[in-house]
């Protein structure tokens, strides 16, 4: 039954992106080593072009990349700002207010954010609200608009928010073992993505984002947030090029906390349900192993926009498969993390699974390696055509570990279809 039902599910083209900021405390954060400053008023633009934090005219600012060509222009007198990015694999650009994590956002009053942005994104970008909270640890967006691809890579949506003139879809994704304000963790996000870009004068948009009004929304459907951190007018790039003026950003916290009653929320009940059936829970990285999933999904969790669960009516030896369903992207699909005590950079091992698809159309399956080293990097393992509905085997006896290579994942993925698939007798071996 959660098969069709997910089948039915509209799933919404995104990426899941990889932003962090430095925490209230923690020593080790992804921002940590970052420069910064002492805060200032007044006087000229400052330019920066690598990582920075700091404070300027009532409003902080930060730049946050991993590579690549930045220009951050925090503007004096206020919230503004301009950037510019190119040859980049992930940079952030925000200015706002960083708060220490001792008060909810009602505590704080009601958030609001006035902005105008001329934004002219080339390739994957969005211009959006972003922050985290602490207890429980959250990194959250309103997404007011974005480039190529629209965040954030979820296969359903909990629910919608009709608000400041535009309805937003709400979105709970998880975050598996990365980085954070509180070191590596596994942590959800929360979304708020406009179903439509607004319009404006050309590349130049106005409007406000009702901050506290889309917590609100979210709390409505089960997300709940804990003590703030941060809330920033953003500009995020990834894997792409281009800039944005922000002309007005006028962050306000006013009055007294009251709860919203001029949004309209709608809220899938089937789909928070099936959220709640969904693990979350960090899985452990893995040795050598032979799976063939009869004890569950066994340390397989999902890449991007996908759902993994176990299917009890297809199997290619035994009686349950792993099932791969509500893919958003190609590059989504099933991966297991593979543990550095075992898999030794500059060594080989044997990697193989097999995979079905049922699409009724000839597919491409691929096997593929991601792992850390001077950014994100992806080595094809194996890759196999698929006709629909037989088991095909995706092996290679040899595949050796790049050397300097970190994080390593281990990951399924049909590069050329958006179908379903089922994985099983997936192993890893030194022979």
């Amino acid at each position: 039954m959660l098969k069709n039902i997910i089948r039915k599910i509209t799933a919404f083209s995104a990426v899941v992106c990889m932003c962090f900021a430095a925490g209230c405390s923690s020593s080790d954060s992804p921002s940590s080593g970052t420069p910064s400053q002492e805060p200032t008023s007044g006087g000229e633009t400052q330019v920066f072009t690598e990582n920075i934090t700091g404070s300027a005219d009532g409003y902080d600012y930060e730049l946050w990349k991993d590579s690549g060509n930045t220009t951050f222009n925090v503007e004096p007198g206020g919230g503004t700002f301009s950037c510019e990015w190119d040859d980049i694999n992930n940079a952030l650009f925000r200015r706002g207010k960083k708060y220490d994590c001792t008060q909810t956002y009602q505590e704080l009053g009601n958030i609001s954010v006035d902005y105008g942005v001329d934004y002219q994104p080339d390739g994957n970008s969005y211009m959006c609200v972003y922050g985290w909270t602490r207890e429980p640890l959250i990194e959250y967006y309103i997404v007011e608009s974005w480039g190529s691809w629209r965040p954030p890579g979820a296969p359903i949506a909990l629910g919608t928010v009709t608000v400041d003139g535009g309805t937003y879809d709400i979105y709970k994704t998880t975050r598996y073992e990365q980085p954070s304000i509180d070191d590596t963790q596994t942590f959800d996000q929360y979304w708020s993505v406009r179903q439509v870009k607004p319009e404006g004068d050309g590349t130049k948009i106005e409007g406000t984002i009702s901050v506290s009004k889309h917590f609100d929304a979210w709390k409505k459907c089960g997300l709940e947030l804990g003590k703030m951190y941060e809330v920033a007018l953003t500009i995020e790039g990834y894997q792409s090029k281009g800039k944005a003026e922000i002309y007005r950003n006028d962050l306000k916290v006013e009055g007294t906390y009251s709860e919203a009653t001029d949004i309209e929320v709608k809220v899938d009940e089937d789909a928070i349900a099936m959220m709640a059936n969904t693990s979350t829970e960090a899985p452990k990285e893995a040795g050598f192993f032979e799976i063939s999933f009869e004890d569950g999904t066994e340390g397989w969790i999902p890449r991007g926009g996908s759902m993994v669960t176990v299917d009890k009516e297809n199997a290619s030896d035994g009686k349950q498969s792993l099932y791969v369903s509500g893919r958003t992207d190609n590059w989504n699909g099933a991966t297991i993390m593979l543990s550095s005590d075992t898999y030794k950079p500059g060594q080989a091992y044997h990697f193989r699974a097999k995979a079905m698809q049922n699409s009724g159309s000839d597919v491409t399956m691929k096997m593929t390696m991601q792992y850390n080293m001077d950014g994100e990097k992806y080595d094809e393992i194996a890759l196999v055509p698929a006709k629909s509905g037989e088991w095909i085997t995706l092996e290679n006896t040899a595949y050796v570990i790049p050397d300097g290579a970190e994080n390593l994942q281990l990951y399924l993925e049909s590069p050329d279809s958006l179908t379903d698939f089922y994985i099983d007798e997936v192993s890893a071996s030194d022979k």
